[in-house]
């Protein structure tokens, strides 16, 4: 497993967000994960890099636990790309140096390595004619894919997606799944929190439904999707498919 979840509680105060979640991803897993808005989804993916401090219970990355006082975390947290919902570019940077930033300063590249690189990722998501904008100059949809090959530019093993087309019009959403497809058709591991029910049905190898901080579901998309075994489960799809 290159991720293994266990008996994992979040508290912020009295507000106990994530009640003993346990979950597996194997390499090249695609996992989704859908669910009300509050069911702790985020805060469950935030606590797989430690942006959230875990309040019991075990994350083991890659076979490094994120509890072990041992464990150097931004070392783990190398391996792991990260994708917000609102995309975190640096405004007052242009697009390639947003790119080249962490490959220049974790990853040690030389310049001419990380600005290659860059200008491939950029390729790769569509935006090879967008090195030298900023960020403002470019739509939602497309400081997304930016953010996206940020992310892949420190070739990690795994990428989180923390419902990275929430913030978008409906109408750049598509350019940023396409991407996100192609990713895993490629085989890159992946954890989606998604409210995208077709990309979770097309693309996941598996959907888990959070509610009240607990995975009420887990399944192969057409199980999930087509025979719900939960009471829960089946509520919330009736209001969302």
């Amino acid at each position: 497993m290159i991720i293994h979840v266990e008996d994992l509680h979040k508290k912020f105060g009295d507000n106990e967000v994530l009640k003993g979640i346990n979950c597996d991803v194997e390499p090249q897993e695609v996992v989704c994960v859908i669910g009300p808005s509050g069911s702790g989804k985020s805060t469950f993916l935030r606590c797989l890099n430690m942006l959230e401090e875990i309040t019991s219970g075990e994350v083991v990355i890659d076979g490094q636990s994120l509890t072990d006082t041992n464990t150097d975390i931004n070392a783990v947290r190398t391996e792991i790309g990260m994708v917000f919902q609102q995309f975190n570019l640096f405004p007052h940077k242009s697009v390639m140096e947003n790119i080249m930033l962490a490959p220049l300063k974790v990853r040690k590249l030389s310049v001419s390595a990380a600005r290659d690189r860059a200008l491939r990722l950029l390729d790769k998501v569509g935006l090879g004619d967008k090195a030298d904008a900023y960020p403002a100059q470019l739509s939602g949809g497309q400081q997304q894919r930016v953010a996206i090959a940020r992310a892949l530019a420190m070739e990690p093993k795994m990428l989180l997606f923390d419902e990275p087309t929430s913030a978008l019009d409906p109408e750049l959403v598509g350019d940023v799944l396409s991407v996100m497809k192609q990713l895993a058709l490629e085989g890159m591991t992946m954890v989606v929190v998604t409210h995208e029910m077709g990309f979770a049905r097309e693309m996941g190898d598996r959907v888990l439904f959070m509610d009240g901080g607990v995975i009420v579901e887990e399944g192969k998309p057409d199980q999930i999707f087509d025979a719900p075994q939960h009471e829960r489960t089946k509520a919330f799809l009736d209001k969302v498919l």
